[in-house]
């Protein structure tokens, strides 16, 4: 694998992590909004209710997914070590 290749893969997974971080900030802010919407009776409990869930679905699978770019991360790096030789004695 060429040394430019190795830089474009380990920035794609850091856009990947960043991307997925953003995304958990955000939804975590929408609910917050939903909150204080609900608590300020801008908001009814259905409304409320319906909005919260799929919020935390979605925060869910911004998380899942987030994990497996690190996950794939966290292999290319391991794989990269044994292949170099490294094994630590």
């Amino acid at each position: 694998m060429s040394v430019e290749l190795a830089i474009l893969i380990w920035l794609a997974i850091g856009i990947g992590v960043t991307a997925g971080v953003f995304l958990v900030a955000r939804i975590a802010v929408q609910l917050a909004t939903v909150a204080y919407k609900f608590l300020e009776r801008e908001m009814d409990t259905r409304t409320a209710t319906r909005e919260t869930g799929l919020l935390s679905l979605a925060i869910l699978a911004a998380l899942a997914a987030t994990a497996v770019v690190a996950g794939y991360a966290i292999l290319v790096l391991f794989a990269s070590l044994l292949e170099s030789g490294v094994t630590g004695n």
